[in-house]
């Protein structure tokens, strides 16, 4: 009895300890907020996918891509102030702003050869993962955020788009007023390499 006495006694100790560890996705959220207060529930959402994912599609026509991002710099008003962020709480996947190329710091090539390399299409063994975790993200975004604008709403658009077996959504019209975002997704390991260095 004593030593079962003592168990328990170690395993709320634990339980204890393991609930004062800070949560890394409301950490995140928290983060993800103070740049973007505007921010909507779709905002995280399309971060957090783009964290399992990636640009999410394959990218082989490399002129194209350059001409597309040129045209977007051209008739790009303004970009919003951070060089980057981590897509979600994994910190898999970089966006990295235009600006960085339109200021000369990042040359073109260089950006568009990370920018190519992270793009691998959507991979069928990652969505039911992260399907679940997308679970766990919305639990911590509503201690972070509780009364987040349109959050139910949000939430039941995502999820019907989810049951379909879609995935993909853009930034909402409150973020894209608010944030003006201009930025591609570079994979972690190639942004630290190519990218951040020259930051």
């Amino acid at each position: 009895m004593k030593y079962h006495l003592i168990g328990i006694i170690a395993m709320i100790f634990l339980l204890g300890s393991c609930s004062s560890q800070p949560d890394p996705r409301e950490a995140f959220v928290s983060s993800y907020l103070e740049k973007y207060p505007e921010s909507t529930l779709v905002d995280i959402y399309k971060g957090s996918f783009q964290d399992v994912f990636g640009p999410a599609h394959l990218l082989t026509d490399r002129e194209a891509v350059i001409r597309y991002i040129q045209y977007e710099m051209k008739n790009s008003e303004s970009y919003e102030e951070h060089d980057y962020i981590p897509c979600g709480w994994q910190g898999n996947f970089y966006q990295v702003n235009l600006k960085v190329i339109a200021d000369g710091r990042i040359p073109m090539d260089d950006f568009v050869d990370a920018f190519m390399a992270s793009a691998n299409g959507i991979n069928a063994e990652l969505t039911e993962p992260f399907v679940a975790d997308w679970a766990l993200v919305q639990q911590a975004i509503r201690k972070v955020a509780p009364h987040m604008e349109g959050f139910s709403q949000d939430s039941a658009t995502i999820a019907t788009l989810l049951q379909e077996g879609k995935y993909v959504m853009h930034h909402s019209e409150k973020f894209n007023e608010h944030y003006h975002p201009h930025y591609r997704i570079i994979r972690k390991d190639l942004f630290e390499k190519k990218i951040l260095p020259k930051l």
